[in-house]
């Protein structure tokens, strides 16, 4: 395995290995060092946050149901509505 400084110089926060510490502490002050630290302080993405992006969360679950409750019963009057009307249509053609 043949990481630059044999592996004694790394970046936890960047997973970055450096041939010295000058390097290393070089890198410390740089802007991509940086951006990265900020970056990881940011809570990471949870299973929840992706399902609640997605609609599939358990709170807009319950009220995607309360909504589809009242909007199933509009739509099956709808459908019962729409229902008869093709049957007579059958039995007139």
């Amino acid at each position: 395995m043949d990481l630059p400084g044999l592996g004694q110089f790394y970046c936890v926060a960047c997973a970055r290995y450096f041939i010295d510490e000058l390097s290393l502490n070089v890198h410390f002050k740089s802007k991509v060092h940086r951006r990265r630290l900020k970056e990881l302080k940011e809570p990471a993405y949870t299973q929840e946050d992706a399902e609640a992006a997605a609609g599939m969360s358990t709170t807009l679950t319950s009220r995607s149901n309360a909504a589809g409750a009242s909007g199933s019963g509009t739509t099956s009057t709808a459908a019962s509505s729409s229902a008869p009307a093709p049957t007579a249509t059958s039995m007139d053609a």
